[in-house]
């Protein structure tokens, strides 16, 4: 074997290596879903995988769309707290305390067998793929500036714990893509 290809053979693993292969986050199907003309909330989706490990801390989104964005989860009511509990962080590593008072951004809306509550932080296990959907996880778009219209679009800004964070597109559909 000549010195050319024996030197390029040793380098390769190296090259490999350093081109990084995939981010360390990918965001696949990003949506939100069309809102009546008089509702205050909305909610976008998306489908998030973390080569890592990681956890998404944080949403927002601008002004001209909502005063805010939370992540979100349904839990069945079974789930949902007194007044007497606080659940804290769970073995899942998620918060799922609710403020009684609801005065810090923090609800929970009762859809008769599940409730909404907002998470501080959602776990992006290692490779695994976090699917944001109707009926689970899901980002709440509160208090909406205007209707969420078929074919709009809007930036959507995700806090992640390690990684750096992103800003998405997303598109604004009747139904799930």
């Amino acid at each position: 074997m000549n010195r050319t290809r024996l030197a390029l053979l040793a380098f390769a693993p190296l090259a490999l290596v350093a081109c990084g292969g995939d981010d360390p986050i990918t965001i696949e199907g990003q949506w939100a879903r069309t809102s009546p003309s008089m509702a205050s909330m909305g909610a976008a989706y998306m489908d998030i995988t973390s080569s890592e490990g990681d956890q998404l801390v944080g949403v927002s989104v601008p002004a001209s769309i909502a005063a805010r964005a939370e992540i979100h989860e349904m839990v069945p009511a079974d789930m949902e707290m007194d007044d007497s509990m606080d659940m804290g962080a769970s073995e899942d590593g998620m918060d799922h305390s609710m403020d009684e008072s609801m005065d810090d951004g923090e609800m929970a809306m009762d859809m008769g067998a599940m409730v909404m509550q907002q998470i501080m932080a959602l776990d992006l296990p290692a490779g695994e793929t976090v699917n944001l959907e109707p009926g689970g996880y899901h980002v709440m778009l509160i208090d909406l500036a205007e209707p969420l219209a078929e074919g709009d679009t809007f930036n959507l800004a995700l806090d992640f714990a390690e990684a750096e964070d992103i800003t998405i597109e997303v598109v604004v559909r009747t139904e799930a893509p």
